[in-house]
């Protein structure tokens, strides 16, 4: 039995409901990182079990998928026998599972799960897979999830946006802390190309590398942050383990990891991070 939902995210899974009832199967959600997706999708999980029907949740990132799966068990589901992964040799392979968690790179090489809604993670990223699977099966329910769909193009694919809420709400409501910025140094953008609406993203990591950047990055959270945890996001890994090193440098106890983290190691830093034996940790 899935806990409690708050209001707004009971009220979106009510738009949800009413969209796929007016004959809607392509449904985009936007709700802010913080907003609680995942527990969206573990309501819309548990009534598709409960109907008997069969679900898939793909997501973008092979480091996706056991978040995934521990916030479905939290919410009452059973390993193996409700949720299954679908990825290289994953310990949760089982395929008359009805919760199918798959990664849509190991989908794109094997094909697609027989299933009656698909859950996509992250959705604003653009994914030929996922949309040739779209194409072949016009009337499956695909719903995505997202805190940003804005990217070119994505009206192609998904008939309606639904708003959950939004990031000022959230901290009205004192779901979300509010924040500051605090920008000290900027690094020299001007002539950095843009790609798919994006910096360039090996050119932009060296333009942010520069030492006096670095530096002023790390003093700033010393001053500013007063040593609360923190978990910063650098351009490329090459710039996050160099923020790393500086962070290390002036005695701040920060972890690294990046999508080849082993998940024994990731889980120590997890849990280092939590008990606040790490006061940075530091990703892409």
């Amino acid at each position: 039995m899935i806990t409690t939902l708050r209001d707004y995210q009971a009220e979106t899974l009510t738009q949800i409901k009413r969209c796929v009832a007016s004959g809607q199967r392509r449904i985009m959600v936007q709700a802010p990182t913080g907003s609680g997706k995942t527990k969206i999708a573990a309501a819309i999980v548990l009534g598709a079990v409960d109907k008997g029907n069969r679900i898939a949740f793909s997501v973008p990132f092979i480091t996706l998928i056991d978040q995934t799966c521990r916030s479905f068990l939290d919410e009452g589901l059973e390993a193996m026998a409700d949720v299954a992964v679908i990825q290289a040799q994953h310990e949760w392979s089982n395929q008359y599972a009805p919760v199918q968690v798959c990664s849509l790179d190991t989908l794109a090489r094997r094909g697609e799960p027989t299933v009656d809604v698909v859950i996509v993670d992250e959705a604003h990223r653009h994914n030929r897979f996922l949309y040739q699977w779209m194409e072949r099966e016009p009337n499956k329910i695909f719903i995505g999830l997202t805190a940003t769909p804005w990217s070119k193009g994505l009206g192609k694919h998904w008939q309606q946006l639904l708003i959950g809420t939004t990031t000022q709400e959230l901290i009205d409501r004192e779901y979300l802390s509010p924040f500051r910025v605090f920008a000290p140094s900027a690094p020299d953008l001007e002539g950095l190309k843009v790609v798919r609406g994006e910096w360039e993203q090996e050119e932009l990591g060296k333009r942010v590398s520069e030492t006096k950047l670095i530096a002023s990055i790390v003093d700033t959270w010393i001053e500013r942050a007063e040593r609360r945890p923190t978990i910063l996001y650098g351009v490329n890994r090459a710039h996050a383990k160099l923020l790393q090193m500086q962070f290390l440098s002036k005695n701040v106890n920060a972890g690294y990891m990046d999508a080849h983290t082993e998940i024994d190691e990731r889980e120590a830093f997890r849990v280092a991070f939590h008990s606040g034996d790490i006061a940075v940790m530091c990703n892409v």
